[in-house]
């Protein structure tokens, strides 16, 4: 079987921005799965018209009920930045802290180089996220 080459499409500095995206992943606690799912989507809703440079987001769920995936859309990682500074997110944070025993996440910033300078990382029950 060949093996499939995948190569990076660079933006050109005089193009506009792509969006920045971030995967989170998360592990409920057990029997939690549907109670994550609400709350990740009604804070997506609910954050829809009140963070600035946030442009939606995904909820999905792993068929065997163990996780969860969020994929969100910022207009730039510095919105991002900012939101996760908030006393909202704050909050947010905290309902997530309560009901799962894990997450991980992935930033992706489409055609620009990783900012990793000044970089915040967001921090849920003890493990970086």
């Amino acid at each position: 079987m060949p093996t499939a080459k995948y190569q990076d499409r660079v933006q050109s500095p005089d193009s506009p921005p792509r969006p920045f995206v971030l995967i989170n992943s998360f592990t409920p606690k057990p029997g939690k799965i549907d109670e994550l799912a609400r709350l990740l989507e009604a804070a997506r809703d609910r954050f829809a018209d009140r963070v600035p440079g946030f442009h939606g987001g995904r909820v999905y769920r792993d068929v065997d009920g163990n996780s969860a995936l969020l994929i969100s859309v910022f207009e730039t990682e510095d919105h991002y930045e900012d939101w996760i500074s908030t006393a909202m997110f704050a909050e947010y944070q905290r309902q997530i802290v309560d009901i799962t025993d894990g997450m991980g996440q992935s930033r992706i910033e489409a055609g620009r180089p990783r900012r990793t300078d000044s970089r915040r990382t967001m921090h849920m029950g003890g493990a970086a996220a």
